[in-house]
């Protein structure tokens, strides 16, 4: 019994896997407002019964990819570091960052930020998730600065990363993941010598 729980749970994941991707790809064709469930039933090559056995409609498929690529980004952006690690800037490199890599494998979704006609609210989602690290997990220290852990300071913080990130998108990532790290760390280096990972 237990075997053919997982076997369809695996089913189920990889059709879902099958259904965003063909979401994803027709919204970077046609815009988001004109993809209907049609389209992507057609383009993953399922029937609307699969579909709407994993889903209700298109918003909840929305929901879901939005959701998990939120989190994804969040949980990436962490997997280099451990609770109560201590890292001096000077001492990062180029495979700092994993978020750089994890954007860049994943391309196709990113690419909608750069559409007009796109999920809604999805360019709301990069700095907030970057800021939700940097206010859980971030502890910076700094020799000239109170305010560097405020949250101010760190709302600016994850709106400026957001931005280089969606500029880099935008140039089709010309510039490698490691070298976007490496720009990252010296922007930190002119504000904090280091930090220190935490739990809140």
């Amino acid at each position: 019994m237990e075997t053919k729980i997982s076997l369809v749970s695996k089913q189920s994941i990889r059709t879902k896997a099958h259904l965003k991707k063909a979401f994803i790809s027709l919204i970077n064709e046609k815009g988001y407002s004109h993809v209907t469930v049609k389209d992507i039933v057609n383009r993953a090559m399922y029937n609307r019964t699969t579909f709407y056995l994993h889903y209700l409609d298109k918003n909840h498929l929305t929901e879901e990819l939005q959701e998990e690529m939120f989190n994804a980004i969040k949980r990436t952006s962490m997997d280099r570091y451990r609770r109560g690690e201590n890292i001096p800037i000077t001492n990062m490199g180029p495979e700092s960052f994993e978020l750089f890599h994890f954007i860049y494998k994943t391309q196709d979704f990113f690419n909608l930020y750069l559409k007009k006609d796109t999920i809604p609210g999805l360019h709301q989602d990069l700095p907030k998730a970057i800021y939700e690290i940097l206010e859980e997990h971030f502890i910076f220290t700094a020799d000239n600065s109170d305010t560097i852990n405020s949250s101010e300071h760190k709302l600016y913080m994850a709106y400026g990363t957001a931005g280089l990130i969606t500029e880099w998108i935008r140039k089709r990532y010309i510039t490698s993941p490691n070298e976007m790290s490496l720009q990252l760390i010296n922007i930190l280096k002119t504000f904090a010598d280091g930090f220190t990972i935490v739990t809140k």
